[in-house]
């Protein structure tokens, strides 16, 4: 979405229906993925559609927030350009060294990342990995890592994304994990830790929510420290926000959660970065960055720089172990490619059976036997069509059951669906 775009066709669409219908935001102040039943993917996108207008900046608005509300509702592409469309100028010089830069990059090779960190994983005890809620991409390599992990002897995986609440689930896969976890995507993570035979780990304290900065991630950082202490042989994967995993001090202010474990722990973690080289970056100066490099390199898969036989950060951040460059997304059915989790999940198209049809869910069936259906997560879901006004799903082997809702969030039809393996 460039600085003069306009709402996708769908949202569009949504838009002029709820100003003819004279909606009002009723969750005002609220949280608007939640609503009376349990999780509303709409809500967060009426509040979006109606309030804030594409194209124009504006210092006052937080846009990672209407980013992240888009990953949730599946609209991937909405997602990725807001997260990154209003990043902050850099001057024109920044710009042409940006050019210069990439030019001396020629000695670099690629590696293919997952080689390159499983074999660096294997004497391993703590792997802290960073990802963006507005971006799935990172989330779906994370899940490519989880059979080689399991199997290397981690049984433990720590989640920023969980809330801190006692009512926080960490034995299967529901609105109770968190406000993050409800991304699909986060979901099949979970899912598939759990039937590996991994333990979900809560680390995010409730008393934490009322510190910031570094008295936060010192925090989080003592409760992992202590599940060390209680399990001497453990092997623990990390999912965390950010700069969290820096593995030095950000400014002269803010220690990360990463420096203050080791501090504590006396383990060094293996800390992957998988933010900052990618299509949108997590800052205006990586992004024109990837965008320059991208043009000039061919990326196919995740990849790790080398150079002299090393791994190397194009831009050259020593905060971490090693950065991983994730490619240019590919689009397929105007969905995401690397939505097919690295080939794990198949692409199924839906045909638009009901004249109102706008969002499309696919929920794994057995959990919707044996828990209500507002409180679950679905495995994948859309209101973007193809062309063809079909809409395509990305879907494991298994049993599901489809949603059909209007543009009121209502259910208007259900349908079976099983996809072979």
């Amino acid at each position: 979405m460039s600085l003069s775009a306009q709402w996708s066709g769908p949202l569009s669409g949504l838009k002029s229906y709820l100003l003819q219908k004279g909606w009002k935001d009723s969750a005002a102040g609220k949280t608007p993925l939640y609503d009376m039943r349990g999780l509303n993917y709409l809500g967060p996108v009426y509040r979006n559609v109606l309030n804030f207008q594409p194209g124009k900046k504006n210092a006052l608005v937080n846009y990672q927030v209407p980013a992240n509300e888009f990953c949730l509702a599946g609209d991937h592409k909405t997602a990725i350009q807001l997260a990154s469309d209003y990043y902050d100028s850099l001057p024109v010089p920044a710009y042409k060294e940006v050019d210069r830069f990439v030019d001396t990059l020629k000695a670099v090779t690629l590696h293919s990342a997952k080689d390159v960190i499983t074999e660096r994983t294997k004497h391993e005890r703590m792997v802290m990995l960073n990802a963006s809620p507005a971006y799935s991409q990172q989330r779906a390599f994370i899940y490519s890592l989880l059979d080689d992990l399991y199997n290397q002897g981690f049984r433990y995986l720590a989640l920023e994304w969980l809330n801190s609440r006692k009512n926080r689930n960490v034995t299967s896969v529901d609105m109770f994990n968190g406000y993050f976890a409800a991304e699909p995507v986060a979901g099949e993570i979970m899912r598939k830790a759990l039937q590996l035979g991994f333990r979900i780990v809560a680390y995010e304290d409730s008393l934490s929510e009322r510190q910031d900065g570094s008295g936060r991630d010192a925090m989080q950082a003592a409760t992992l420290a202590n599940l060390y202490k209680h399990d001497s042989a453990a092997k623990c994967i990390l999912i965390a926000g950010g700069g969290h995993i820096s593995e030095k001090k950000i400014g002269n202010s803010y220690t990360p959660m990463a420096v203050f474990f080791k501090r504590f722990s006396g383990i060094d973690p293996l800390t992957i970065d998988l933010t900052e080289v990618c299509e949108g970056s997590a800052f205006e100066y990586g992004r024109y960055f990837f965008t320059v490099w991208s043009k000039k390199n061919s990326i196919s898969q995740p990849s790790i720089a080398f150079r002299d036989k090393a791994p190397y950060s194009l831009l050259e951040n020593d905060q971490y172990d090693l950065q991983v460059i994730l490619p240019p997304t590919v689009w397929s059915h105007r969905r995401p490619s690397w939505l097919d989790l690295n080939g794990k999940r198949k692409s199924v198209s839906v045909r638009p059976t009901e004249k109102t049809l706008f969002l499309v869910q696919a929920y794994y069936n057995n959990e919707t036997i044996q828990k209500p259906l507002p409180i679950l997560i679905p495995a994948d879901q859309t209101y973007v069509t193809d062309e063809d006004g079909y809409y395509w799903l990305y879907l494991l082997p298994g049993k599901y059951r489809l949603i059909f809702r209007d543009m009121d969030y209502v259910v208007i039809a259900e349908k079976e669906l099983d996809v072979a393996g």
